[in-house]
């Protein structure tokens, strides 16, 4: 993929929320600061019920098991979607 004359990888980050800072926009996974951008796909799994759940950044807390779709942007991780899973899945 090529964004704007700069090489972007794609992949997938599977963890732990460990923090989330409100002002900056970002939640910690695994170690990585991820950046949530405005149009960050967020979701909950529906755990069994069929549907995802549509979700905020502010429905994020820590110690979410979630999945995160990243992209790369020079030295910066961001996501393209973030999923809450259910524990039972992680």
């Amino acid at each position: 993929m090529l964004v704007f004359g700069t090489v972007v990888f794609a992949s997938d980050i599977k963890g732990i929320v460990e923090a989330i800072d409100d002002s900056n926009k970002t939640i910690t996974v695994n170690g990585n600061i991820i950046y949530v951008l405005p149009y960050t796909e967020i979701e909950k799994d529906s755990c069994s019920s069929g549907w995802d759940i549509p979700q905020r950044f502010a429905d994020l807390r820590v110690n979410d098991a979630v999945k995160v779709e990243v992209f790369y942007d020079h030295s910066k991780i961001m996501a393209k979607e973030i999923e809450i899973i259910c524990l039972e899945s992680y």
